[in-house]
Parts: C-alpha cells; sequence; structure tokens
C-alpha cells in the first residue's frame, strides 16, 4: 500500500521529533554528569564553584564535539563544486568530440 504525501509528511514529523526529543535527553543527560562532577570536585577539592566552571568551560573548548563531516556545509560544498567541476569537464570534453 503505497503512503500519500501527507501521510509521508506526518511520519517525517514523528521521526524527527522522536529524534530531537532523543537529543534533547542526552543533552540533559550530559548537563547533569557535568554538575554531578563539578559537584564531586567542589567538594574533593574546596575551589570554589566558579572556579571549576571556567575549568570546565576552557576543557569544553577545547574538546568540542567533533561534528558529523559529511553534512557539514564545508564539505557540502566541496562536494557540490567537485561535482559541478566534473560536469563542467565532461561537457567541455563531450563538446570537442562534437565539434
Amino acid at each position: 500500500m503505497k503512503m500519500n504525501k501527507e501521510e509521508k509528511i506526518l511520519e517525517e514529523i514523528r521521526r524527527q521529533t522522536f529524534i530531537r526529543a532523543n537529543e534533547y535527553v542526552r543533552e540533559e543527560e550530559a548537563k547533569q554528569d557535568t554538575r554531578y562532577t563539578l559537584d564531586a570536585l567542589q567538594e574533593l577539592t574546596g575551589l570554589p564553584r566558579h572556579e571549576l566552571e571556567n575549568i570546565a568551560a576552557t576543557v569544553g573548548t577545547v574538546y568540542e564535539p567533533e561534528e558529523d563531516s559529511f553534512f557539514s556545509v564545508k564539505n557540502q560544498f566541496l562536494v557540490v563544486s567537485a561535482g559541478l567541476g566534473l560536469s563542467g569537464l565532461f561537457v567541455w570534453a563531450v563538446s570537442g568530440l562534437i565539434l
């Protein structure tokens, strides 16, 4: 049975919603883990909370999460540019054979 356009749209909306909800839960769990870690470090070291948060922020900039490079704008641009370049080269080669 084929799905009509509206059913496909609704299915995609549901799919995207569950993906985003899963990402949200993961983000919240990561934030909670960070809070727990800072709490434990504050208790162990006696350092003020703002000092620990500064350390966490500094470390966070060094270890920023790696993005999925396939979907990065830069890589998409490179793929499209390469495709256009190759298609232009192909057209040039074919036009040279025809003339």
